[in-house]
């Protein structure tokens, strides 16, 4: 359970985050790109532009691991491996490749608007290391090359996926790993698609349906993503809305424009799958609102990518 008003709000003036980022709830801080703000008062630490690095890969040790996320033509795809005070913001290190790639690379991040593939790219962060695609080990406080490991050792050490990244992608590979709470197993039954459609149903082990909950049992709407729900400890948040994130073009049958709508946060019990409570976000007709992260402690909704609430859990 919530409490029922958010303990704080903050609005950046700039996008929360940027490509498919999301800001991040740690233990004292909040850190999006490019800002942070005390977890627990929401008092602005930063707030900083960076020139090149515009998505975190992963934050440790007092520093933010990031890259820099381009759209050029028919591909999208990350470059560069910067890192980043998580105390000031300010830029640590860079590190591109070694040798004269790496030299290479870091000359060419001065060149504006042009993007090159000669950057080597940070796949995850752990233990004080950066682990990049290419197979370099990196030390997090320095940004130096610590080891080299093969590109499938890279893949093998990658972090594990969270109970609620499982559950999302029931709803998009029905063959996915069901997630178990207690006796229980989560899934998204294979009719069930996004927004409108959105159903979650819980089993037993021999497959005898304890309950199912469908969005249109409560008359909401979700957008149907991995920002929309999440999955933590006993309990499924939700970021519902009272009508449908988007509505037909006026003109053009085959498109859909944004449908400004109110927004609430409904709390399901993962045992019984009922809603056990629901806080209006009192936004007034907003275009999106949605979950940028979750722990034990609270929860952080952000409405429009400029606003964050934070609301902290009951013990």
């Amino acid at each position: 359970m919530l409490y029922d008003e958010p303990i704080w709000t903050f609005e950046s003036g700039r996008p929360l985050t940027q490509w498919y980022g999301h800001v991040h709830l740690l233990q004292n801080d909040v850190v999006g790109q490019w800002f942070c703000v005390c977890r627990y008062s929401g008092e602005l630490k930063w707030q900083r532009p960076c020139f090149r690095p515009n998505s975190i890969c992963g934050i440790d040790c007092g520093v933010i691991v990031a890259y820099e996320t381009r759209s050029d033509g028919p591909w999208t795809a990350g470059f560069g491996c910067y890192g980043l005070s998580l105390a000031t913001g300010k830029q640590l290190w860079c590190s591109h490749g070694s040798g004269m790639l790496g030299i290479l690379g870091r000359v060419l991040d001065f060149v504006p608007g042009y993007t090159n593939g000669f950057r080597d790219r940070p796949g995850f962060v752990r233990n004080g290391m950066v682990f990049c695609c290419s197979g370099r080990v990196l030390d997090i406080a320095t940004g130096n090359m610590v080891e080299r490991k093969s590109r499938d050792e890279i893949e093998s050490l990658d972090s594990p996926k969270s109970d609620a990244r499982y559950l999302y992608n029931s709803s998009i590979h029905q063959a996915a790993d069901k997630v178990r709470v207690g006796d229980l197993l989560l899934s998204h039954p294979s009719s069930s698609t996004v927004r409108d459609e959105w159903s979650l149903i819980a089993e037993t082990e021999s497959g005898k349906r304890v309950w199912e909950y469908s969005i249109r049992d409560g008359g909401r709407h979700i957008n149907g993503n991995y920002y929309s729900y999440r999955l933590c400890d006993s309990f499924i948040y939700l970021v519902v809305s009272e009508e449908p994130q988007y509505k037909p073009h006026p003109s053009h049958e085959h498109m859909v424009v944004p449908n400004p709508t109110r927004w609430a946060v409904l709390t399901l019990d993962v045992l019984t799958g009922k809603p056990i409570q629901e806080i209006s976000l009192d936004t007034g007709l907003v275009e999106n609102c949605r979950i940028e992260d979750v722990d034990a402690a609270g929860l952080l909704v952000g409405k429009s990518n400029r606003e964050l609430m934070y609301f902290a859990r009951r013990n």
